[in-house]
Formats: structure tokens, sequence, C-alpha cells
């Protein structure tokens, strides 16, 4: 009788032992944090879209990334308009292509603003408007952001960091643009 009372005390300490590993293992590892789901069914506006660009401030620069952990240019932009309820494609050459082409004088809030390939030169910001007339002016993109109004464009930079406001008429960027694009019906 005492033999089988201390192997029963034996089995509860092995199962007390072994939930308190599962409940530590559990509480030590990280778990990924879930994806927002992208809101309703309703068509993508003005309003959803800041609501969605306000989600992403903040975010970091991730080469690749489309995910609140990380983004690059591209993913910043599918995502936001994702959270608004539209589908854009993932890289900006095929963002490009798929949107309706406005002039760079008709911009609006939501429109993206596409950058050609020397923008990516280490040397953009500061030759750009020294050397513009050396640079190609082919349409090839290799940068996007959404336009949100008075010159400015929302996007995500990997050297500032992350999602950043710049200024659309800042020299640089005004002769690297390439063109718009329009995915929000213009009555939002």
């Amino acid at each position: 009788m005492l033999f089988q009372d201390h192997r029963s005390h034996s089995i509860c300490l092995y199962c007390l032992v072994g939930l308190l590993v599962l409940v530590l293992a559990d509480c030590a590892g990280e778990r990924p944090k879930p994806e927002p789901a992208p809101v309703g069914a309703a068509p993508p506006s003005a309003k959803r879209l800041r609501e969605a660009i306000s989600y992403y401030l903040g975010t970091n620069y991730k080469y690749g990334g489309a995910s609140k952990d990380g983004v690059d240019c591209s993913g910043f932009v599918m995502k936001v308009y994702e959270r608004a309820g539209m589908k854009v494609p993932r890289t900006s050459e095929l963002q490009f292509e798929s949107g309706e082409p406005i002039p760079k004088d008709a911009l609006q809030y939501g429109d993206l603003v596409f950058f050609n390939k020397y923008c990516q030169s280490k040397y953009s910001h500061v030759k750009a408007s020294i050397f513009s007339g050396w640079f190609s002016r082919e349409a090839q993109p290799c940068h996007v952001g959404i336009y949100i109004g008075n010159g400015r464009f929302i996007h995500a930079s990997a050297s500032q960091g992350g999602v950043a406001i710049s200024n659309l008429n800042q020299d640089a960027w005004k002769r690297s643009l390439i063109g718009v694009r329009r995915y929000l019906p213009d009555d939002s």
C-alpha cells in the first residue's frame, strides 16, 4: 500500500511538472501577431484609406516586408489598400501597370506616385538636381508612395527607417517622379 501511494504521488508530480513545462514554454515563446483582417466589403474610400494609413504609421522598413512588423514601399501600398478594402498588386511595377494613369497636375488623395530607377542611387538626393539631365527618365518604377495632399506623400523608406512622409516638391522626388496611378474611385 505504501508503495502504491508513493507511485501515485510520483505520477501526480510528473503530471504537474509536465503541465508547468507546457505553460512555461507557451509563455516563453513569442506568439506571432495575427495579421489584421481587411476592413469589410464596402468600396474603398479616402476615409478608409486614411484609417489604413494611420494603422501603418510607425511601421519599420523591411525589404520584402508586407506586415505591421515591417514593410517595403510596395508592400506598404498593398497592405494599406488591402486594409481599406481593395486589392492592389504586390510590386511597384505591377502597381504602376495596373492603376489608372493620371496627369501629375491632377493628383488627389490616395493616388500612387511612382519614381524611376535613379531614386535608388545613394547619390540621388544629393545629385538629382545637379545631374538630372544625366539620369534616365525611363518609366520603370523603383519606388512608390501614396499622395496625401499638400504636396506630400507617405511611403516606406529604407533611408528613413520606415513609414515616413516626404515632400513631393523636394528636388530629388520632383525630378524622379515618373507617373501617377489612381486606384480609388473619383467620388471617394
